[in-house]
């Protein structure tokens, strides 16, 4: 499984990586819409977590870019922020249906979604 994690806090976008890699998962950060656009391309990722509120693209636009160009790609959204209810409300009238897990993501929760994908 290819994961593509984007958080423009690298910290934390960094530390999901290492736990994905420790878990077995093949896994890059991005650190913003854009470069997450141009990884995509290359990594071609199974999965994508991404954060909600980012400065310049945020990760509900870069998702939509994302899954439009990969339709079965998984998309994972995260957040701690209040704000992201609005953005994720607008994104499924347009029909992106993406699971929103609160900030800080516990490793067990974040591998147990990643394994459903798997099932499904």
């Amino acid at each position: 499984m290819r994961v593509l994690v984007i958080d423009d806090e690298k910290f934390v976008a960094d530390t999901l990586v290492l736990i994905l890699k420790q878990f077995g998962r093949e896994a890059t950060a991005a650190y913003n819409g854009s470069s997450a656009l141009e990884s995509a391309e290359l990594f071609r990722p199974n999965v994508v977590i991404s954060d909600v509120i980012m400065p310049g693209m945020n990760g509900i636009e870069t998702c939509k870019k994302i899954q439009t160009k990969f339709p079965k790609c998984h998309i994972l959204l995260f957040s701690g922020q209040a704000a992201t209810s609005d953005l994720i409300r607008e994104a499924r009238k347009e029909g992106f249906n993406w699971e929103l897990l609160a900030k800080p993501i516990e490793p067990e929760e974040l591998l147990s979604k990643l394994d459903s994908f798997n099932k499904a």
